[in-house]
């Protein structure tokens, strides 16, 4: 996963949705099939969405997240950071974070953020769930936080449930219906016919590892 920051708004997205958007910020007209994709993202506001990427639209949930953290007095020196702990309670999940203040940015991974310094470790009680800093990398070439070519869907909780639901058992039925025209081509560029029982597959297999919170 990356976390872009960006004239004063974030977003948190997978590595390949990254390199696709950067590719189309440049006239790239393409976009990668295959994995079920989401991100969320912190505007001027303060205000977080969550996008979520189907077929060839992008459903955004926006909803109040209150993250009331409680920062500890333990400290540690992690990733090369001076790091303070802090916890909180969200959704029913105990989550336990290390941040930094040698990184003032008060940024984080997914909708975790609001400490003073950035997270550079994040884990729920259970361990089902963990983040954990890679580097930092400065780049001069803007990025659009919603990727480009999706239609914006704005839907409730519960509408989205229902619209993952009907993704997940037919997630490229725009495709096989010939309502979405696309060419499928491999790492080499040669174009093939794609597998969609393997394609869907790996999309389920995608979406139960999804974090609805």
């Amino acid at each position: 996963m990356v976390l872009l920051v960006q004239d004063g708004e974030s977003r948190f997205c997978t590595e390949k949705q990254y390199e696709v958007d950067s590719l189309r910020s440049i006239g790239f007209h393409g976009f990668a099939v295959g994995d079920y994709v989401f991100d969320a993202v912190r505007d001027k506001q303060n205000k977080i969405s969550k996008h979520y990427y189907m077929s060839a639209d992008v459903y955004k949930l926006t909803e109040p997240i209150q993250l009331d953290w409680k920062i500890e007095k333990e400290v540690a020196k992690k990733y090369g950071y001076n790091c303070q702990k802090a916890t909180l309670s969200y959704k029913g999940r105990i989550w336990e974070a290390w941040f930094t203040q040698d990184v003032p940015l008060q940024e984080g991974p997914y909708i975790f953020k609001g400490l003073p310094g950035l997270i550079v470790e994040m884990e729920d009680k259970s361990h089902s769930y963990k983040f954990s800093f890679s580097g930092l990398k400065k780049s001069f070439q803007k990025v659009n936080f919603v990727s480009l070519g999706f239609k914006l869907v704005n839907v409730s909780r519960d509408n989205l449930k229902k619209v993952m639901l009907d993704y997940y058992n037919d997630p490229f039925r725009e495709m096989t219906s010939g309502n979405v025209k696309a060419k499928f081509k491999d790492e080499k560029g040669n174009e093939i016919e794609p597998n969609f029982r393997e394609m869907t597959k790996n999309v389920q297999t995608s979406l139960k590892k999804t974090i609805i919170l």
